[in-house]
């Protein structure tokens, strides 16, 4: 299996800190493996955090509490809005290219509400201050209860904007993966571009300039490619079969077209590399 790894271009990091500046909120990826690959600051937690997670919480909780979110918002393919353990918002959601996962984006924390939770303040009564704690808290954004709800919704239309516009892709071939994977499954039959654009969940024409730009190839030149293989091997190693059967077992409907398809790519005929293969294992036993 090829490594996938997320690849965010230039304009994401522009987006992520508008996106910010406005809203006064922290947006972040994360990798599939659940590590922090880019955010808008350059620390991960805020004050408040700092002192939740060293004073009074232990750091586990939150990194099983995200680990939790992170498993859910995956099983409904959508985003999920959460308060955490300390009184904050944050909501993830799955970062989801060519019907496989490549990551996730958070936005938080954010505040909904006024002052810190009171069962936070008895946890941390000799641990740390609570003026501390209550100036920490609020210097974190607030975002009144009734319109969480638009925030997210345009943080949703920010992640749709950033998979349509493809400012995250996947390193990898992925995408040939598949197109490679459905060819070998059914190379023999009657393949369409439709059925495999279907397959790989792209449009025809986007898959199209996909092989185009990044492989050089065309659908067709794949599956001729695979069919001219398959015939190699059953020219090497079934000689007992004809040139038309051959054609047939290579997904061929014509033997005359095979043929002419063969020398083409071959620079020879089936037969002579027929000849050219008995030569071989001759030579070779």
């Amino acid at each position: 299996m090829p490594s996938i790894e997320l690849i965010l271009r230039d304009e994401v990091q522009k987006l992520l800190d508008l996106f910010s500046a406005v809203l006064k909120v922290r947006v972040a990826f994360y990798g599939s493996d659940g590590k922090i690959i880019r955010t808008n600051h350059q620390q991960r937690n805020s004050e408040y955090c700092r002192l939740i997670q060293e004073k009074i919480f232990n750091p586990d909780l939150c990194a099983s509490l995200d680990a939790e979110k992170r498993d859910e918002c995956l099983a409904r393919k959508s985003l999920v809005c959460y308060q955490c353990h300390a009184g904050l918002k944050e909501a993830i959601a799955p970062l989801i290219i060519d019907n496989r996962l490549a990551g996730f984006i958070m936005i938080g924390q954010f505040r909904d509400i006024s002052s810190v939770p009171s069962q936070v303040l008895r946890r941390g009564r000799g641990r740390v201050a609570s003026s501390s704690l209550k100036r920490a808290f609020s210097s974190l954004p607030y975002i009144a209860a009734g319109q969480v709800d638009n925030i997210l919704g345009m943080f949703m239309m920010l992640v749709d904007y950033i998979v349509a516009r493809e400012l995250v892709g996947l390193r990898g071939d992925w995408v040939l993966e598949k197109v490679e994977q459905y060819i070998n499954n059914h190379f023999s039959e009657k393949v369409n571009m439709e059925d495999v654009a279907k397959f790989t969940g792209r449009s025809v024409s986007s898959l199209a300039h996909l092989l185009r730009k990044k492989y050089g190839l065309t659908f067709k030149q794949m599956l001729i490619g695979k069919r001219l293989s398959q015939a190699d091997g059953l020219l090497r190693s079934r000689p007992e079969l004809s040139i038309g059967e051959i054609a047939f077992k290579s997904g061929f409907d014509d033997r005359f077209y095979f043929s002419r398809i063969y020398r083409k790519y071959r620079k020879k005929t089936p037969s002579q590399s027929r000849l050219q293969f008995f030569c071989g294992n001759i030579s070779h036993s």
